[in-house]
């Protein structure tokens, strides 16, 4: 079964496994980074369309979608406040945090989330609760990159 799972995936997807692990692994630790890699992390939601959209039913599937997206925006605002040493330039100084790695790894496994339940208990894709909680989920996941994102692009210039 699981090597189903594996073997079933596009090549392509084990380097991007491991790009995104490098990105979540790096988040733990205090660094200074270019900020522009930070603003193209919202577009990771975009594995969350595609994701919901493969098992939504109803367009209540949507509206929680959007409610749960906002609430993680709203959250990812102020998480990244408490992330933020200084922004100088073009650059920005972070504190390490886990919270990207997790964040990445729910987007990511998603499809195979769904893949797996296809294959071994279809009738779970098909509940209401299932799906509201499923989109959910993704959605706050999602909306914490571009909270994230809106709060380094908004940040005043410091110093280091």
């Amino acid at each position: 079964m699981m090597s189903q799972v594996f073997s079933g995936a596009p090549l392509w997807v084990w380097p991007l496994l491991v790009l995104l692990l490098v990105i979540g692994f790096n988040a733990m630790r205090t660094r200074q980074t270019l900020a522009l890699p930070i603003y193209f992390l919202p577009l990771l939601g975009l594995l969350s369309l595609n994701s919901v959209n493969n098992i939504a039913t109803s367009a209540g599937i949507w509206a929680v979608f959007l409610l749960a997206y906002l609430g993680g925006a709203f959250f990812g605002y102020r998480f990244q406040a408490s992330r933020l040493l200084s922004k100088t330039g073009k650059r920005v100084h972070l504190t390490g945090e886990g919270l990207t790695l997790v964040v990445i790894l729910i987007l990511f496994s998603a499809n195979f989330v769904v893949g797996v339940l296809t294959a071994v208990a279809p009738d779970i894709l098909a509940s209401a609760y299932f799906q509201g909680g499923f989109a959910a989920t993704l959605a706050l996941a999602s909306g914490s990159f571009l909270g994230r994102a809106l709060f380094i692009l908004r940040a005043p210039q410091t110093q280091a």
